[in-house]
């Protein structure tokens, strides 16, 4: 089943990350549960990309995330869609 990003669920910032990530067939779970803590996407299954609206470090979700074998990246909306070139790339070069 085809999974659509609804906008009133979403930002348009991780609308944009979902496309690339399916574009570039990533393995992928959005809007996961972790140890109770909700995540944007887990790729590749260890790999956590947060995209945020402003910088947030939320260093004990970071903490339970190391903790629990992930690697807790994070991106600004503003960054996504202002680089989106530069993102893709970055994908690509990282995760495929």
């Amino acid at each position: 089943m085809r999974y659509n990003l609804l906008k009133k669920h979403s930002t348009k910032a991780e609308r944009i990350v979902y496309e690339m990530l399916k574009g570039l067939h990533i393995p992928f779970k959005h809007r996961w549960l972790i140890n109770g803590r909700e995540v944007d996407f887990i790729i590749r299954n260890r790999i956590v990309l947060e995209i945020d609206g402003h910088t947030q470090p939320n260093s004990q979700k970071n903490e339970m995330l190391v903790k629990e074998g992930y690697i807790p990246i994070h991106l600004r909306n503003k960054d996504v869609i202002d680089k989106r070139d530069k993102l893709r790339q970055w994908l690509q070069i990282s995760l495929i």
